[in-house]
């Protein structure tokens, strides 16, 4: 059977970028000696375990047809025009396939459940879900049921008039489209009876089909002028004001009028008139901003609670992708650290991101703030491990919830049918060395909530560049948001990027870390304004013209610039869509191929490593286009280095690391383990005492291709 190039690509399981895009995944067998073929001598076969493991994976797999989660209604409506769907479908979900699927050891998979037809519409192809699950789940499978997040308006309205009321509606009263798809529609979050209807989906999913994870796709709003100012939002809105600003005198101080009644939400005189806003300097669409955060927010933990209700044990997936340099909170209302707690999985799905290094312009470009964001949200991530160097970043820097409807990550969405060296390795070792273990952090990058939502662009710059040079010198860092400030006495060191507004509450919770013997290390122009962006006469951290100065038991340092590379300046890339296939990005963002090491990347460096009290955790000879996580593991006492090379022309030389002793006695072990070896080697090290006590070890890793897996014991 042949599929067109466009089914092939946008619907059928092709290794993509977006997990969303290219159709659920099935995953490979844990890797175990009794599922192949003695291996031949080493003579006969020169190559690793891994690759032989691989080899025998696709040759298991050839003949599957992977499941998608998108049904076929929506192909033939999108106009995926190919004669052969039907019979494709009747393949994939062909019972001797999904024998198929267990028999090769794959243990999860992904098929359509609920797009937003009706669920009367979707009911025969819900009942053709319901015997491929009920057929996995007697194989031992996971399944996951995918979850839309628009309404068809041409069936939907047909089973419920009522529906075309839960519609969005902008400031001109129109409809909000799915980008060109205009019979796909976005709900209201703020409209009950939808979640009501949508409770109702769940509830099938949950309990009928006894789904192991319903994965919810679209959590999003659009951008301005085209976010929902229906009756229900404007009343909503009030109330948001109304509950923040009681009081005459809260209202004057921040509106200048006596009562929040008053206000009405900002009007644009076009489609692009918002492409001209460099920063939100009116309170009114200040406060805008935050409630369409809250309320997107309010709305997916409705669904995460609904879920769950019916059983814990469901995993509860969230397409709300990672965190980047332009502002999702004002284009797509998406503030993730609201929905902390009530979330198991976060997709990123977002187009340019993957790793890699620009052609052009030279810039490393990752995922890592996104993985950094998730493990202090305590989420798991769903990216494609579609290369090497993207897999890599997922096993060394992505977080793995204990939750009993997720399939681990080698053998869950994003790993589905991919069989390379690199992920049987993985699969391998996931829950010896990539389970229970949590990074080491000598520094804590800040995003405060008014510095990132009320710069469009200006602010993400240093923030990003700063970032930059925390991943590519490989200093241990964490990426904090101010809901998770309590956790700032664990840091040697807080880097203040780009974050120009803070309040005076917060400028006290700085100035007691320092206090206390805390490193504080601000750029630019941090500081200038209140967390109401209204400029201060004096900056609360150093005075005009002082570069530094002790505070109690700690010091403040200052970077008075982070300057940008002249090839990110020159970069003419187009914007990144946040929403691939749904939305145009309007206005000038920073984009990944500007993530170019600024000019003065090495004095950064320099600054932020001089100060930290007890020195960095670890330190390398790896060149600036490789990346490292460094983690514990506490239930075995070990410390496991992860090194990334991002260069996939040029094998990386051996280099020297210096790792301080992260437990208490001496270094027993060094070892290393990589996917280029069959075997585990045992590394020679010397041990010397650690700048402010302790003890650290020296030790040499071998020349390396893509990854190496260093465990200290």
């Amino acid at each position: 059977m042949k599929l067109n190039r466009r089914s092939l690509i946008q619907s059928m399981g092709a290794a993509l970028t977006s997990p969303w895009l290219r159709g659920p995944a099935a995953l490979a067998a844990p890797a175990q000696a009794a599922d192949f073929p003695p291996a031949p001598a080493a003579s006969a076969f020169p190559g690793t375990v891994w690759a032989q493991r691989a080899a025998h994976r696709r040759e298991q797999t050839r003949d599957i047809v992977w499941l998608t989660h998108e049904p076929i209604e929506f192909l033939q409506r999108r106009g995926d025009h190919d004669a052969d769907l039907p019979a494709y479908y009747a393949r994939m979900t062909d019972p001797a396939n999904i024998q198929r699927m267990a028999g090769a050891g794959v243990k999860w998979g992904r098929i359509f459940f609920y797009k937003g037809f009706g669920l009367d519409f979707e009911q025969p192809h819900m009942q053709l879900a319901k015997k491929v699950a009920d057929q996995m789940h007697s194989l031992g499978m996971k399944v996951s049921l995918y979850m839309g997040g628009t309404m068809f308006t041409e069936t939907l309205y047909h089973e419920l008039p009522q529906a075309e009321g839960w519609e969005q509606r902008d400031q001109w009263n129109h409809f909000v489209p799915y980008g060109i798809q205009t019979y796909r529609h976005y709900a209201c979050p703020n409209e009950p009876l939808y979640r009501d209807y949508l409770r109702k989906v769940i509830r099938v999913g949950v309990v009928d089909l006894r789904a192991d994870e319903l994965a919810f796709d679209n959590i999003m709003l659009q951008q301005e002028p085209h976010s929902c100012r229906c009756p229900r939002c404007i009343a909503a809105f009030a109330a948001f004001l109304k509950k923040h600003y009681p009081t005459r005198d809260a209202a004057m101080r921040r509106f200048g009028y006596p009562d929040t009644d008053w206000i009405r939400v900002n009007q644009w005189d076009s489609d692009t008139q918002p492409d001209s806003v460099t920063e939100l300097n009116d309170p009114v669409l200040q406060e805008w901003v935050r409630f369409r955060c809250e309320s997107l927010a309010h709305y997916a933990n409705d669904l995460y609670d609904a879920t769950k209700a019916l059983n814990p044990s469901v995993c509860v997936h969230f397409n709300i992708k990672g965190v980047y340099s332009f502002n999702r909170y004002w284009t797509n209302a998406v503030y993730q650290p609201l929905f902390a707690g009530k979330i198991d999985m976060m997709s990123f799905d977002t187009g340019g991101y993957d790793e890699h290094i620009d052609a052009h312009t030279g810039a490393l470009i990752s995922q890592v703030r996104s993985y950094k964001l998730a493990r202090r949200l305590e989420t798991s991530c769903d990216d494609a491990f579609n290369n090497d160097v993207r897999a890599a970043t997922h096993m060394a820097f992505g977080y793995q919830k204990p939750v009993p409807g997720i399939a681990p990550t080698p053998f869950g969405s994003s790993a589905f049918n991919v069989f390379t060296p690199l992920m049987e390795f993985f699969r391998e070792h996931n829950e010896r060395y990539y389970t229970g273990v949590d990074n080491v952090a000598d520094v804590a990058a800040i995003r405060l909530w008014p510095s990132m939502a009320y710069s469009i662009s200006a602010a993400y710059v240093p923030a990003t560049l700063a970032e930059q040079v925390l991943i590519q010198y490989k200093v241990p860092f964490d990426l904090l948001f101010e809901e998770q400030l309590d956790r700032l006495p664990k840091y040697q060191a807080v880097l203040l990027a780009g974050q120009e507004c803070i309040s005076d509450e917060h400028v006290q919770l700085f100035l007691n870390y320092v206090r206390n013997g805390g490193t504080l290390i601000l750029a630019g122009n941090t500081a200038t304004y209140n967390q109401w962006r209204e400029t201060r006469s004096t900056n609360p951290f150093l005075p005009r013209g002082v570069s530094s100065r002790q505070e109690g038991k700690g010091r403040i340092v200052s970077i008075p610039q982070i300057i940008p590379a002249e090839a990110a300046r020159r970069s003419t890339s187009a914007n990144e869509d946040p929403e691939p296939g749904a939305t145009a990005q309007h206005g000038v963002h920073m984009n990944p191929p500007q993530w170019v090491l600024p000019r003065n990347h090495a004095d950064i460096y320099r600054t932020i490593a001089d100060g930290l009290p007890r020195g960095l955790s670890i330190s390398t000879e790896a060149p600036l286009t490789t990346v490292m996580e460094l983690q514990n593991r506490a239930e075995s006492r070990e410390t496991i280095a992860h090194f990334i090379n991002f260069d996939r022309k040029a094998r990386l030389a051996p280099f020297a690391v210096t790792l301080r002793r992260q437990f208490p006695g001496p270094t027993r072990s060094v070892t290393l383990f990589s996917p280029e070896s069959s075997d585990p080697a045992t590394l020679q090290f010397t041990e010397s005492a650690a700048p402010g006590g302790g003890t650290q070890t020296h030790f040499t890793v071998p020349a390396m291709s893509t990854y190496s897996m260093i465990v200290t014991s």
